[in-house]
């Protein structure tokens, strides 16, 4: 055999050794599993919280209004006093009248006697005067109208403060919530007028139709 024949010989072998190794890779290849491609996770859409709105805290009672009603116990016993002392000037008053309108004779005799009672009486009216701004001092006040000026300005405090609550309790309190539930229950047992009558009307035309 000549040198050319073995090498085509030789050749041919290499070639064939190629394609046999090529198809083992390729079968190879085939029978991997195909890893599957896994695509990006979403991630669902947060929900929106829906925030009740917040309810203010309820008003608190200032000082001022605090002090109410103490001081209204005050105030209640330097009108009574104050009543006292008008009865008293109220008397007095009387007395000079029946003096003033003496006539005659009695101009003299009972003149003196009159006198001395509008004497005492305004003594008394004196007394009870003092007495009032007794009052005012005993419970830690100069006089009776440094008094009245803490008094009134408490009262308008605590009639600010009772309004505040009073709106507090009308908006956000338990009673108006119980009006809201009621007024939704009454919507809900009670359809609007206007949905009834359209739904009796119906009702009506239906049976017309079957009567025809």
């Amino acid at each position: 055999m000549s040198a050319v024949a073995v090498l085509a010989m030789l050749i041919s072998k290499i070639l064939q050794k190629a394609r046999e190794l090529s198809t083992k890779l390729f079968d190879t290849e085939q029978m991997q599993p195909q890893m599957p491609v896994q695509e990006p996770v979403r991630q669902p859409p947060e929900k929106e919280t829906q925030t009740k709105p917040k309810i203010p805290p309820k008003p608190v009672m200032p000082a001022e209004a605090a002090a109410y009603p103490k001081l209204f116990k005050i105030y209640k016993e330097l009108v009574g006093q104050n009543e006292t002392i008008f009865a008293a000037e109220k008397e007095r008053n009387a007395l000079e009248l029946e003096r003033d309108d003496l006539k005659g004779l009695a101009r003299f005799t009972k003149k003196g006697e009159l006198q001395s009672k509008i004497d005492r009486k305004n003594e008394e009216i004196d007394i009870l005067k003092i007495g009032l701004s007794g009052i005012a001092k005993r419970y830690g006040y100069q006089n009776v109208q440094e008094f009245y000026r803490t008094y009134y300005k408490s009262h308008s405090a605590y009639v600010d403060y009772r309004e505040q609550v009073a709106e507090w309790e009308k908006t956000y309190g338990e009673n108006s919530q119980r009006r809201g539930k009621k007024s939704v229950l009454g919507r809900l047992k009670n359809p609007p007028k206007k949905t009834a009558d359209y739904q009796q009307e119906q009702t009506v035309k239906s049976k017309d139709r079957g009567a025809r």
